[in-house]
């Protein structure tokens, strides 16, 4: 299992669920969208409203872990999340058309959050293979 294999098998892959530690301890898990960027680099990128439970999680702790499924593989990526906040060039970098249901004042919206999910692991099973990857 190298980093090449992840890339390959991430290729396909936009939902996901994102889990952030929970305030008092636990995990939190939520469905995400990569918005069908998934020409994956190392990074996954995430928008959301700023008063969100995720955004305020992962300001008091980065940690996150990112779950994927596709046709015949499974991903785990883990690694730290940094909240981007009113940087409209990185905002339009990673706008899609599908946002503006969401987000109906564009990058514009009040408290629009970037959220960059930054890898530093990968665990894969399924057809490429079994096994862990530190990135």
């Amino acid at each position: 299992m190298d980093k090449k294999t992840i890339v390959e098998a991430m290729r396909d892959m936009d939902l996901c669920f994102m889990s952030t530690i929970a305030k008092g301890g636990g995990v939190s898990s939520r469905p995400m969208s990569n918005n069908a960027q998934v020409e994956w680099d190392g990074s996954n990128w995430f928008f959301s409203n700023g008063d969100t439970r995720k955004v305020e999680e992962i300001g008091e702790n980065p940690a996150t872990e990112l779950t994927f499924q596709g046709k015949d593989t499974w991903i785990v990526l883990s690694g730290k999340s940094n909240l981007h906040q009113d940087d409209k060039e990185l905002f339009k970098k990673h706008w899609t058309d599908e946002l503006d249901q969401w987000f109906e004042q564009g990058i514009d919206t009040p408290g629009l959050t970037l959220i960059e999910v930054a890898a530093s692991r990968a665990e894969c099973w399924g057809k490429p293979g079994d096994g862990v990857v530190e990135l």
